[in-house]
């Protein structure tokens, strides 16, 4: 399969891993999404992750940025759930190269919901929705150095190691420069 963007597949049916759930953020998603912009991990080792002012603020990006960065084949956002209730993280590809076939891949976990199996149920979920339903050959992953466990979610799904980029990005929170452990995977090595 060549890839495709996202803007390509219309509607998107939820993605299933036991009890692990991604699918299309919606608006109820908001108050997630509001605690996630102001979570002391999600800004230190995210980039870009801008503290929403409100729930209102949250909801217009929900409803405005994501679906037209879906649209315009820049990022694939879905909200994560466990069980039936309510969202309790994200999971996303973004940097889309289709010339390539790559994306990377990211996700991030409200404290409460922050465990091993969530945590790699999403990335999972996700990374097979790229491969699956994208066509993608590749996708990358960048992990600050010093969040050991993000790296630990990404190795036991099949992400290998494949490099170390010195100060790669900034904190969200205090505008630190991390280093960064550099992991891909390839559709045969998903666990």
């Amino acid at each position: 399969m060549f890839p495709v963007g996202p803007s390509a597949l219309g509607d998107v049916p939820p993605l299933v891993d036991g009890d692990v759930l991604i699918r299309r953020p919606t608006a109820e998603d908001a108050d997630t999404v509001l605690a996630g912009s102001h979570d002391p991990l999600v800004r230190e080792f995210m980039q870009g992750v801008f503290p929403h002012t409100d729930r209102e603020a949250a909801v217009r990006w929900i409803e405005d940025v994501v679906p037209r960065l879906w649209d315009q084949d820049r990022a694939a956002y879905f909200a994560v759930t466990v069980g039936d209730g309510p969202s309790v993280g994200w999971a996303e590809l973004v940097d889309f190269r289709p010339d390539e076939g790559v994306a990377e891949a990211a996700i991030w976990l409200l404290p409460g919901a922050r465990r091993m199996r969530v945590a790699a149920a999403a990335l999972r979920l996700v990374c097979r929705f790229g491969f699956e339903q994208l066509g993608l050959r590749r996708i990358d992953a960048y992990a600050a150095a010093d969040n050991m466990p993000v790296q630990v979610v990404g190795a036991y799904i099949g992400f290998r190691r494949a490099g170390f980029r010195p100060d790669l990005f900034r904190s969200s929170r205090t505008h630190t420069l991390h280093d960064a452990v550099y992991a891909t995977l390839v559709p045969e090595d998903l666990c």
